[in-house]
């Protein structure tokens, strides 16, 4: 142990005891290169170093306090250990949360660092990239194939896109969950399928749009009428006005956009003369924690969110393939008494 006295220590040199400590200044304390301190502390393959000498560099590091300099190892591996999640503005509710802590989860059990990035441009994107090379990126987004071209160029060791560059972006998992919504209520005997979607502006719009179409082929498959497309907000009178037309309804089934929406459509319907269950049938997505209480309870579907983080990031880590985004992550009905059947 080195003992020091600071008495009569002047600003100067104080100064220089608050530096940073250095791989040097562990080199000089326990005898040894600066080599074999980075050998050592980084635990690197094919040295033979004695135990002596690597105990004695561990414990000339504990002494002085030694912390690697991020920034220095950054350099030496051309590449951070962060990784950037591109996310948007519908990446947002019950299911997106636990999706995205899930894949931080599984990336910082191999001490990587997740850093979401709400996308607004492709030129703030490249710029964050630019300024703390990440060893990984995941897009959440639907990023053109220039954009991932480029990020690849610039030397990202590893990138996962969930839309492999398709400019349309299409969500097909989306349409399964819309798909699903409407096979269960037509297989209940509804013979008219409306899809509850919110307003235009609401930030999930777009994959509204995308549950539609998945709606739209269950209603084709079945020889049934093109399912209508009703947007609500939260005001009641909006609400009812938006709903009043679909009193007379055939059979009516309705596929809410997620489970929000759902209970907006459960406290309108009668007022338009529609009740659910007893004239119609209604499902939500999310399985959110009110959605069985709301009377009736509400039929909804529940998404493995979570598992499918988790599968995400192992894509991204080469742990598991590079499966098509075509195929839905786990998803099934928990049925209530929002859809008893048709009479």
């Amino acid at each position: 142990m080195i003992i020091r006295n600071t008495e009569g220590v002047n600003e100067q040199d104080k100064k220089a005891q608050r530096r940073r400590v250095t791989a040097a200044d562990v080199a000089r304390l326990s005898g040894v290169s600066r080599a074999t301190v980075s050998y050592v502390l980084n635990n690197a393959p094919g040295q033979t170093i004695p135990e002596e000498t690597k105990a004695r560099v561990r414990a000339a590091a504990v002494e002085l306090a030694y912390v690697p300099s991020a920034a220095a190892a950054s350099l030496r591996r051309g590449h951070s250990r962060i990784v950037v999640l591109v996310t948007d503005s519908a990446l947002t509710g019950y299911v997106t949360e636990p999706f995205l802590r899930a894949i931080s989860d599984r990336l910082t059990e191999d001490d990587l660092v997740p850093v979401a990035h709400q996308y607004a441009s492709d030129e703030a994107l490249h710029a964050l990239l630019d300024e703390i090379r990440p060893f990984g990126v995941i897009d959440l987004t639907g990023l053109s194939e220039d954009v991932l071209s480029r990020i690849r160029t610039a030397g990202v060791p590893r990138l996962y896109s969930s839309a492999q560059g398709d400019p349309a972006f299409p969500r097909p998992w989306e349409n399964d969950i819309g798909r699903l919504q409407a096979d269960h209520l037509i297989s209940l005997g509804c013979r008219t399928i409306t899809y509850i979607a919110p307003a235009a502006e609401h930030p999930r719009a777009l994959l509204a749009r995308a549950r539609f179409d998945g709606v739209l082929r269950a209603c084709a498959a079945a020889a049934l009428a093109p399912a209508r497309y009703i947007e609500v907000d939260t005001d009641s009178d909006t609400a009812a006005t938006a709903l009043r037309p679909l009193a007379s309804l055939d059979a009516p089934g309705f596929c809410a956009f997620d489970d929000e929406v759902a209970a907006i459509a459960l406290a309108t319907l009668p007022h338009v003369g529609l009740m659910v269950p007893a004239n119609a049938q209604l499902i939500g997505v999310d399985d959110a924690p009110f959605s069985g209480y709301l009377s009736p309870p509400l039929t909804t579907i529940s998404i493995d969110s979570a598992g499918s983080g988790r599968q995400v990031a192992a894509r991204l880590l080469g742990t598991e393939p590079q499966r098509s985004p075509r195929e839905a992550p786990d998803a099934r009905i928990i049925e209530r008494a929002s859809t008893a059947g048709q009479s």
